[in-house]
Order: structure tokens, then C-alpha cells, then sequence
């Protein structure tokens, strides 16, 4: 959700005070789903997607020696009531010579507005060549996208828009990857990891969710013994919606550290740190610099993530 939450609509003003001016922005846009001409896209936005592809493409299952369970929690704009939170959960497991099986677990909310979901992936990969691999990956699960308007603080009680909370209640929903890979680290992917809209029945009226596709390619340039960069780039594409990237680079030295450097288009820079705790253990973490309208009143947001390895074999970066 987060950064990545677009609408077109008429507006319609209403008289209510919010601690944080985010709250009423994401009120405001809200209001459009009642009786208003819109268009909608809730879609989660973190950092550390090189980190957890999985998140993004289901394609990802199984395509590493190692298997593992990845837990990120992302908290954007931090100081702002309503603010962005973000938590996922993935587990990744290999399941033979070619196949993949694997699990994410998804918690997104902004303002009254929250996202959650929970799937089951699967995937094969086929060799091509001596240096080529395809992978394909399919996704199904369960989804809810839920506003809270009980949650909202209003100047003057009483306004019928206000008083019960609306859900899409839990529909199934699918989705799909592809990964190509070669063996010296280059990568590319394309992948909707939700291909089914929410849908609040009745209660939409204009409103149409938009759907996400995804492209990520990167590789990795190994500059001495003790340090190997990964460079990346993640695209995002929906209809009426501006296209959004992300532009990476994270030095990996001496098997132990990562530093890294981001840039997302018209919304942030950011710093990203990583550790290897144990053989088992990696930790990473993320800080952004907003460069939106919004930075003239926040500067933070946060991004750690967790990973631990099942077997003996340990990799800081997607292959």
C-alpha cells in the first residue's frame, strides 16, 4: 500500500481535524468510493525486494540452494498518526531438483485503510541452455482489504459515511511469475503477484482497483575477492497510473557486510545496511529520505528485515 496509493476522483469536502495531515488526505481520497467517479490501487511498497523477491513473484520459490523465512517490517513516514505499516512473511523452500514450494503472509495498513493477504506458491524451473534457466511460478491465496471508518476521528460526530466499517471479505486471489537467470547472477522477471481486484459489492460505486505488474532485472559485477556489487532495478506498470521505479546498488564485502544505495522515483533515497549475524542469520535494514511533498514534514522511514537458512549453504543475495 503505502507510498504506492493512487486515485483519480471529484472532490467532496467534509469538515474534520486529524493529529497528522496524512489521515485526511487518505480520508479524503476515501470519500471518492462512495458516490463518486474513481479509480484505486492499494499495492504494497518496501524496499528490500532484491532482499525477498518472493514477495513479488512466486516464481522466486525454490530457485536458490538454500531455503529460508524472510520477515520485513516497513514503517514509512514514522511521527505521522495513520502512517504507512507494512509486515510480510515469507518462507521459501526448495522441493526437489527443479521445483519450488513457498508462503507469504502480507499485513498493510494506511490510515483506516488495511490490506491483508496470505498465499501459496509454486514453481518449476527448466533449463534453456548451459547458462540459462526459466522459471515459472504460479500464486493462490486468500486476500481482505478492509477501511475502518470507525477508527477515524471527526470534528462533528454523527455522519452516516462514518459510522460502520466496510470489508471485501475474504476472496480468493491468484497470480503469476516468470524469472529468467543466467548462472554468472543476471536476472529478469516479470510477475502480478495479485491478479484479482478488491471489490466492495454495493458499497463500491464508481470505484475500480488497479492491478500491478512487475519487472525486475539485476545482476552482479564481482570487483576483487573481498567485494561484489549488485546493481538492480525494479519497474512497476498499471493502467492510469504513473509508472514507478526503483533504481538500486548494494556492495557486498568480504562476505559479511552489505552497503547499498536506492532511488525511487519522485519519492525517495535511501541507505541500506546489512549483517551477517550468524551462518544462519542475515539482518538488513533501510532508511529513506523522502524527496515527495510529504518531506516537508517527515524525513523517516524504516525498513528491517530478517532472514534466517534452513541447511548448511548461505546466500546474502537473489542469484
Amino acid at each position: 500500500m503505502n507510498t504506492n496509493l493512487n486515485y483519480h476522483y471529484k472532490t467532496k469536502s467534509i469538515n474534520m481535524s486529524f493529529p497528522g495531515m496524512l489521515m485526511a488526505i487518505l480520508v479524503a481520497l476515501l470519500l471518492s468510493f462512495i458516490s463518486h467517479e474513481s479509480k484505486g490501487q492499494i499495492e504494497t511498497m518496501y524496499s528490500l525486494y532484491r532482499f525477498n523477491p518472493q514477495i513479488v513473484t512466486p516464481a522466486h520459490a525454490g530457485s536458490m540452494d538454500v531455503s529460508d523465512i524472510t520477515v520485513i517490517n516497513r514503517r514509512q513516514w514514522t511521527g505521522f498518526e495513520g502512517a504507512p505499516v507494512t509486515f510480510a512473511a515469507s518462507l521459501n523452500q526448495k522441493w526437489g531438483e527443479n521445483k519450488g514450494i513457498g508462503v507469504v503472509a502480507l499485513m498493510d495498513q494506511a490510515g483506516p485503510i488495511k490490506a491483508t493477504t496470505i498465499s501459496a506458491d509454486f514453481a518449476y524451473h527448466v533449463p534453456l541452455s548451459d547458462k540459462w534457466t526459466m522459471s515459472g511460478g504460479i500464486r493462490g491465496g486468500f486476500s481482505n482489504l478492509t477501511i475502518e471508518w470507525s477508527s477515524i476521528r471527526l470534528t462533528h460526530g454523527g455522519d452516516e459515511n462514518f459510522q460502520e466499517d466496510i470489508s471485501s471479505g475474504l476472496k480468493f486471489n491468484t497470480g503469476w511469475g516468470l524469472r529468467f537467470s543466467k548462472g554468472d547472477g543476471l536476472f529478469l522477471s516479470i510477475s502480478q503477484p495479485r491478479v484479482l481486484k478488491y471489490d466492495f459489492g454495493a458499497l463500491s460505486g464508481a470505484y475500480k482497483d488497479v492491478d500491478y505488474y512487475y519487472t525486475m532485472l539485476g545482476t552482479k559485477v564481482k570487483l576483487s575477492s573481498q567485494i561484489t556489487l549488485y546493481p538492480s532495478a525494479m519497474v512497476r506498470v498499471a493502467t492510469d497510473v504513473p509508472l514507478s521505479y526503483d533504481l538500486n546498488v548494494n556492495s557486498h564485502i568480504r562476505d559479511k557486510f552489505d552497503v547499498g544505495f536506492s532511488y525511487r522515483k519522485a519519492d525517495s533515497y535511501g541507505i541500506r545496511l546489512g549483517f551477517q549475524a550468524t551462518k544462519n542469520l542475515y539482518a538488513g535494514y533501510v532508511y529513506e529520505l523522502p524527496i515527495s511533498a510529504i518531506s516537508k514534514v517527515t524525513t523517516q522511514t524504516h525498513e528491517i528485515a530478517l532472514r534466517f537458512t534452513f541447511n548448511k549453504k548461505s546466500s546474502l543475495e537473489t542469484k
